[in-house]
């Protein structure tokens, strides 16, 4: 029997770490056996652990994963998959060019997540094709309109702030706010008071406490219009 392939991730949300985890070792063929939160601890533990494979995020604490690709490329033997919610292709030129065997979106469905970590570790590099640019999507995707009233607060910090949704999918939401919101951060959003109990007047795909990233953030007139991609859907 084919023995597992071995794979790191370093990835700084506990929740999608958890989640990440969670779907390749539900593969017969591939196993975690290692994990970091930062860049210093990624490059400790790929050279104490074997792998085949690295998952690396670009936005980590302590420095970024650019900072870190030049030297986990050159000291370890495993192949290093990026993964982000990054798209432009500057990005990804950036990472390619220093040392990382493929690029991979964060929004991607899981099968093609498992294909990409397969690409890679058959030696062949993958890089995600452009996904969702909003308002103008070129990825199909149904979405519903809806105005309830939600709360967002950024993942790692206390406090919140209402916003109203104008419409969601089953990968992602725009919603409208009097604040504005830094493109690539992480949010929790919240459904509040009638709005968590809307039941069957609730469009199919309105999630409420979902961790999501920011793809886009534009102003109109006095508020904020904010795109955002749930970590899982």
């Amino acid at each position: 029997m084919e023995s597992k392939k071995r794979l790191i991730i370093v990835e700084d949300n506990d929740l999608y770490r958890a989640a990440l985890k969670e779907l390749i070792n539900a593969q017969a063929h591939l196993e975690v056996v290692a994990e970091a939160s930062s860049g210093a601890e990624a490059l400790r533990v790929a050279k104490e652990v074997p792998a085949d494979l690295v998952l690396l995020d670009l936005r980590l604490p302590g420095g970024s994963g650019y900072a870190v690709l030049p030297e986990l490329s050159g000291s370890v033997a495993a192949k290093i998959l990026v993964l982000t919610i990054l798209e432009s292709d500057h990005t990804i030129r950036a990472a390619l060019e220093a040392g990382a065997d493929g690029y991979c979106f964060k929004d991607v469905g899981s099968q093609e997540l498992i294909h990409a970590i397969e690409t890679v570790l058959a030696g062949i590099r993958y890089v995600s094709r452009s996904g969702v640019n909003y308002p103008h999507e070129r990825r199909r995707e149904l979405r519903q309109a809806c105005d309830f009233i939600v709360a967002w607060a950024y993942f790692n910090k206390s406090g919140s702030v209402a916003a109203r949704m104008l419409n969601c999918s089953p990968a992602g939401c725009n919603f409208e706010t009097t604040h504005p919101v830094a493109a690539g951060a992480t949010l929790l959003i919240r459904l509040e008071g009638a709005a968590a109990g809307a039941g069957e007047a609730a469009p199919e795909y309105l999630r409420s406490n979902v961790v999501a990233d920011v793809k886009w953030c534009q102003p109109r007139s006095r508020r904020f219009a904010v795109g955002a991609k749930y970590h899982c859907y």
